[in-house]
């Protein structure tokens, strides 16, 4: 059976819905566009990353003034495990590497800076290992020295060179990132001096 037309419609033609698609889509672009340009999201990321080192840093360095206190002694170990050995049992777990930033994770050398026990951090993962050419372990190290003296521009260029840890000790204290010359390449270091 044959239904007369009434001049009532059920539902929305081709045309239309081709129509709404283009602009969602248009629409959604452009809100792309903005968001990605409002919200450096790689800086964002660095950033993150960046703060969880130095959550890192300030509990080893915690635990290095209770393994003192408790102990007597300074710790030796450049692998960290007498934090959590169960004599003493000041950390439950080492820190975790950053797995965006290094390979190796945090060390302790008993006499990095002008004689005085340092936690190192490699940042090594995302380097080129050249002086001419802008890595991700620039930014890193800019970042890290930014968040501590917001003085310092957060403007890195392939030329960068983040300075020795002895000259850094005596110009920015006990936390700061430093650049090591290996021959004609280099590696980016954080530094947290006791």
């Amino acid at each position: 059976m044959v239904h007369p037309y009434n001049g009532k419609r059920k539902g929305i033609s081709l045309v239309e819905m081709t129509i709404a698609v283009i602009l969602f889509g248009l629409l959604s672009a452009i809100a792309l566009f903005y968001y990605r340009s409002l919200f450096n999201i790689d800086l964002t990321a660095k950033k993150a990353r960046v703060a969880a080192l130095m959550n890192q840093a300030y509990q080893l360095s915690g635990a290095y003034d209770i393994f003192v206190a408790q102990e007597g002694i300074a710790p030796s170990e450049a692998n960290l495990t007498q934090f959590t050995a169960a004599n003493v049992l000041i950390l439950r777990s080492l820190p975790r590497n950053i797995r965006e930033m290094t390979t190796t994770g945090w060390e302790l050398n008993t006499s990095a800076a002008a004689g005085r026990p340092a936690f190192l951090f490699p940042i090594d993962l995302n380097g080129t290992g050249s002086w001419d050419v802008l890595s991700d372990d620039d930014l890193y190290c800019a970042i890290f020295n930014r968040e501590l003296n917001r003085s310092i521009e957060l403007n890195v260029t392939n030329d960068t060179n983040f300075g020795t840890i002895t000259d850094n000790y005596a110009l920015y204290g006990e936390s700061f990132c430093y650049s090591e010359p290996i021959g004609i390449n280099f590696k980016h270091w954080i530094a947290i001096v006791k």
